[in-house]
């Protein structure tokens, strides 16, 4: 049943319980950047996997040292040395002990590592002026991280460090999930592709490019679907593209113009539309539906409109095909520097821009809010939200904003 003007929230939730992870495939770890995990990741054996030193020194028996004074120092016998990567050979005793390096193996009965610019040395024994803790800059086996344990979970988006983690536990290979292919498609017979000449009165396909780019920013795959002009014939040829896709997003022909026909030539051919119209602006004129199991997002032809309904409705569901947890962008409270005022009927993104003084936080609002105005996107990094019902916010009080990810 086709539901119209809802509200966001019903419209997030409606799109969500559509919405299904990828499959997972297996990749080589060091080309896995900005994947995100199927599968939870555990540790194959301890790191580290020795005691070792934390500084270079010399290793001893805390004990013999527990008496040590300027006055009264202890001397012990330097039997060896110990660098990273060297076996050691001996064990320590009560008369004697190792010149050791950062990262090498502590030797069998050394339980502390006494650094080396507090230590004399003269030929091979070594002078020893005060008392040192059991344990002292000795790198446990298993400190950081335990055999076993979860090093990554599921749904996590790989970063450079987490490449060089799985490098230092020789994990050659994880489970990701497939990155979702989004299929993109402009409609409108006034458009025209950047590669095009001008033309007075065209409008240039901006859209596809901006959707595009965050497409591939959040972790999926896009795909140009090129402009389809307003007819239904176009449209029926550019259905025929979608096979390709897991998500389908339309830019323009949402509306209830005569020429807006996006939503009635494909529920011909069999979306079957959950919602449209949602009670926001920008955006008010967005269609969600499926097909099978792929995802149909028909979003306004206006720029920031389109951006916007990416952000509140595209976004969340592919953060959901990618097995992330948490779907939300992080919210804040600032503090607005001047009035803001609205009518009730509708939850509304304002573009701002928000920044610290004085210890708080504040949100500039952007004079020009026109869902055509992309230049206030470029010069934005959050949404000051303010939600149905609320009219006003007067200078000095606080709002909600919702923090541009990039």
């Amino acid at each position: 049943m086709l539901k119209e003007q809802i509200s966001v929230k019903e419209a997030k939730s409606i799109i969500l319980s559509q919405t299904y992870e990828t499959e997972e495939e297996e990749i080589i770890f060091s080309q896995s950047l900005g994947r995100y995990t199927s599968r939870e990741i555990k540790s194959p054996f301890n790191i580290p996997n020795f005691d070792n030193s934390a500084m270079d020194g010399f290793a001893v028996k805390s004990s013999i040292l527990s008496s040590a004074s300027p006055e009264n120092p202890v001397k012990l016998k330097i039997v060896d040395e110990i660098w990273a990567g060297k076996i050691p050979k001996v064990s320590i005793s009560s008369e004697n002990c190792v010149k050791i390096y950062t990262g090498a193996i502590v030797p069998e009965g050394a339980d502390a590592i006494v650094r080396k610019e507090d230590v004399s040395v003269d030929g091979d024994m070594a002078l020893f002026k005060s008392p040192v803790e059991k344990g002292y800059d000795i790198r446990k086996e298993g400190e950081e991280i335990k055999k076993g344990e979860i090093v990554i979970n599921k749904g996590y988006k790989i970063t450079s460090s987490a490449i060089g983690l799985l490098a230092s536990l020789m994990i050659k290979k994880i489970r990701v999930f497939r990155k979702p292919k989004v299929l993109i498609i402009a409609t409108g017979s006034e458009l025209i592709d950047i590669e095009e000449s001008f033309s007075y009165g065209k409008i240039v396909n901006s859209n596809s490019y901006a959707l595009i780019s965050m497409t591939s920013e959040y972790g999926a795959e896009p795909v140009n679907g090129g402009i389809v002009k307003d007819s239904r014939q176009s449209l029926k040829e550019c259905f025929k593209k979608i096979d390709m896709a897991d998500v389908v997003i339309t830019t323009g022909g949402v509306s209830v113009g005569d020429y807006d026909l996006v939503k009635d030539v494909f529920g011909e051919l069999g979306v079957n539309w959950h919602f449209w119209k949602v009670r926001m602006r920008p955006g008010h004129p967005v269609a969600f539906g499926t097909y099978q199991k792929k995802l149909f997002f028909a979003l306004p032809g206006n720029p920031v409109s389109a951006m916007v309904t990416y952000d509140q409705f595209v976004l969340p569901a592919i953060k959901k095909m990618l097995g992330v947890e948490n779907y939300q962008r992080k919210t804040l409270y600032a503090i607005v520097t001047d009035d803001i005022k609205k009518k009730a009927d509708r939850t509304h993104f304002l573009r701002g821009k928000f920044y610290t003084k004085d210890g708080q936080l504040y949100v500039d609002v952007f004079p020009n809010q026109s869902s055509s105005a992309i230049s206030s996107m470029i010069n934005s990094n959050c949404y000051v939200i303010l939600e149905e019902g609320n009219t006003r916010i007067k200078r000095g009080e606080k709002a909600l904003i919702e923090l541009f990810e990039s």
